[in-house]
């Protein structure tokens, strides 16, 4: 054996070199595409669920009902209009 042989098996020895790098090249690469594919998959999952929540959304604004909102104020006067006191107390200003 000389010292310039790069394998004892000679040429099969060699060809089984290529093949596993050649197949751990295709394996990172098969790997690569499906990370890409899973991103590429998981974005459009989270695009239809906005768009299904907008979607409610709107359905509820425009058929969710005619009630008045628990937020609105009505007061009804006796045509003399409303007179609120305000006064300070120890947690800020109230008016009456």
């Amino acid at each position: 054996m000389t010292a310039t042989q790069t394998s004892p098996l000679g040429f099969p020895q060699n060809m089984y070199a290529v093949l596993r790098r050649i197949g751990l090249f295709l394996g990172k690469g098969l790997l690569a595409v499906m990370i890409i594919f899973m991103a590429g998959f998981i974005a459009i999952a989270t695009a239809m669920a906005g768009l299904a929540l907008a979607g409610t959304a709107l359905l509820m604004r425009f058929f969710g009902g005619s009630r008045e909102s628990l937020t609105t104020y009505h007061e009804t006067t006796d045509g003399q209009g409303i007179t609120l006191e305000a006064r300070k107390t120890p947690r800020g200003w109230t008016v009456e």
